[in-house]
């Protein structure tokens, strides 16, 4: 769908930056050392009692890095503080 997903170095094919990013997030999309993925609760019903089993997780500090780089370069911000990835 040509939307790939930060870090995929499988599918995401060659890796291209955003025209205008700023410098933090070009650093930051380059070196980030996985797959952009966090599910915050995923809920699963076991195959053989029916029940549901649910889990919860914060977004790892990596992720969250990445949003606030993210987040400030679409509010036209610089980072303040470069990316601890």
């Amino acid at each position: 769908i040509k939307y790939p997903i930060v870090g995929d170095r499988s599918y995401g094919g060659r890796m291209r930056l955003p025209p205008g990013a700023s410098a933090p997030l070009r650093e930051l999309l380059q070196s980030f050392p996985r797959q952009a993925l966090h599910a915050h609760r995923l809920t699963l019903i076991h195959p053989l009692s029916g029940a549901p089993l649910s889990w919860k997780a914060e977004p790892p500090a990596d992720f969250n890095a990445l949003l606030d780089v993210l987040q400030r370069d679409m509010d036209g911000e610089e980072s303040r503080t470069s990316p601890s990835c």
